[in-house]
């Protein structure tokens, strides 16, 4: 039987609903509609199999802020049976090469404001065709072409599909992890689809729903997380090259946009503008928090609206969709009663956690590390088969995290495996005691981790920034914690800096932190 997954369903929706608003472009100003964009994708699949022999398999790599541009890439390279590689924006020019030496993408699309990154990185590698886009201009090997002139040199018609299956791989998405240099997620055309179907049944989003992208493309939280199961089901997503929390409040507003998904970094910036307060944000069905751990003072900010505020846990390998709480079923008690969950599993998604030897844990409120299967998890690493066997066995995922589940099936995240320490024999997962610190009025930020002592084996050091005005103290701090902590878990030594280092979603970067303050000294 022909198939065409992800390059089908794009032309299936443009006959469905030709004339609906796909995408909204902020930054341009610019509505979509899912005909013109199937159009588009159209056209970019023949630039790509005419201008520069793109086949089946071959990579197409983009490296640019969130732009229409890339959705043209994703649908485009969906149809002609190709693989997008979108790099981390924020990637060093040597960084960049690694990853482009070990894919080996056959052309790169490159926003104007990393010409410097590129050249640098393209001087040294022949072979890579490169293409630039200014404002809706591409500039092909530095000659001015305009991007609407390379795409109307092609007339979209005709047969731009590649039959495939769906264990084809059709994105590398590279981890947003907080060690080392990103791997390659391969994310197949079955992974794609199944985390769609999983986040509709899940979430219940419908042909009515809309959002604002709150999360880099160069992400699987930038597909995966709405965009691509928005665009399924004929929705509205509205993208712009960088977020902007007071726009974000105006456009949900004059929009009336639906559903929210961000991390809690993104959502502490939008409540701290003098918008929030009197904004209306009532179109709201639910707001999601993943990626870090949420202050239950942000979330309280948004309940206070009205709004079903509740977390999600997922991971690149594993979907990303796994675990959130359902917000459209449970009323706002339940979310309140449960607000350190990150839910039940998702529609797709099985779950199961295990002892340190592997045994399957049935008892409620144990610890265990967190495994998922399913059809929506990822195929392994790009050329790393070493980091496949590890993390992928027998169609489990192993996520290193430790997790357990209460009486009512709700799944409570208590910190990654590795970064557990133990403090006079006991163990100490450092979110429990972030939690306690958020709870302290005038704490914004924190990260706690173990550092050796001789007493003690090891021993909690939190590194804290505090809220502009705020005015606390180690003592203040451990006054409040000796209150909700048992003594091992309470921080001996306390450092207060300006910013905690964190990665582009938002999430605290542990290994960065221990190594700028992971001395045994506050």
């Amino acid at each position: 039987m022909p198939n065409n997954w992800i390059g089908n369903y794009l032309y299936s929706r443009a006959q469905l609903s030709p004339n609906k608003v796909a995408v909204v472009d902020l930054d341009e100003g610019k509505e979509y509609s899912y005909v013109q964009l199937e159009h588009r994708a159209n056209q970019l699949a023949q630039v790509l199999k005419e201008d520069f022999k793109v086949k089946p398999k071959d990579r197409v790599a983009f490296l640019s802020r969130n732009r229409i541009e890339l959705i043209d890439g994703y649908y485009a390279t969906g149809k002609i049976g190709a693989i997008m590689v979108p790099y981390n924006a924020r990637l060093s020019s040597q960084e960049l090469g690694i990853l482009i030496d070990k894919e080996e993408p056959k052309v790169i699309f490159y926003e104007d404001i990393y010409e410097n990154s590129i050249q640098e990185v393209l001087q040294e590698r022949s072979g890579i065709e490169a293409v630039m886009m200014k404002n809706g201009d591409l500039t092909k090997n530095c000659v001015a072409l305009e991007y609407s002139a390379l795409l109307n040199s092609k007339d979209g018609s005709g047969q731009s599909y590649e039959n495939g299956e769906l264990e084809d791989i059709h994105l590398i998405i590279h981890t947003g992890g907080t060690t080392g240099l990103p791997k390659g997620g391969l994310i197949s055309h079955r992974s794609e689809l199944f985390n769609s179907f999983n986040e509709i049944c899940t979430w219940g989003l419908r042909y009515t729903d809309s959002a604002v992208l709150l999360l880099p493309m160069f992400h699987t939280g930038g597909w995966n997380l709405l965009t691509l199961p928005l665009l399924h089901v004929g929705g509205t997503i509205f993208i712009n090259r960088q977020y902007d929390p007071k726009l974000t409040l105006k456009i949900i507003e004059e929009r009336r946009t639906t559903v929210l998904f961000g991390a809690a970094t993104i959502f502490r910036m939008m409540t701290e503008t003098e918008e929030f307060s009197k904004a209306d944000l009532s179109s709201l069905r639910w707001v999601m928090a993943g990626a870090a751990p949420t202050p239950i003072h942000i979330m309280k900010q948004f309940w206070d609206k009205g709004i079903k505020f509740v977390l999600g846990y997922g991971m690149t390998e594993a979907g990303p969709n796994n675990l959130s709480v359902p917000a459209q079923f449970v009323v706002h008690k339940t979310i309140q009663e449960k607000y350190e969950s990150v839910g039940k599993p998702m529609y797709l998604s099985m779950a199961k956690l295990v002892d340190e030897e592997g045994v399957t844990i049935d008892k409620d409120d144990e610890l265990g590390e967190l495994l998922w299967a399913g059809p929506q998890i990822f195929s392994g690493y790009w050329a790393n088969e070493e980091a496949t066997e590890h993390t992928l066995i027998d169609g489990w995922v192993h996520t290193g995290d430790m997790a357990k589940r209460d009486k009512d099936g709700f799944y409570y995240i208590v910190g990654r495996k590795k970064n557990m320490y133990i403090s006079g024999g006991e163990n100490v997962f450092p979110p429990e005691v972030e939690t306690a610190i958020y709870d302290i009025e005038g704490v914004n930020e924190v990260c706690v981790f173990g550092v050796a002592d001789e007493r003690w084996g090891e021993v909690g050091k939190a590194v804290i920034s505090l809220k502009d005005g705020a005015v606390l103290d180690k003592a203040s701090i451990l006054d409040k914690l000796t209150h909700c902590l048992a003594k091992y878990k309470v921080p001996k030594y306390i450092t207060f800096v300006q910013d905690v280092p964190k990665n582009n979603v938002g999430k605290i970067v542990v290994k960065q932190v221990m190594e700028l303050y992971g001395d045994a000294h506050d």
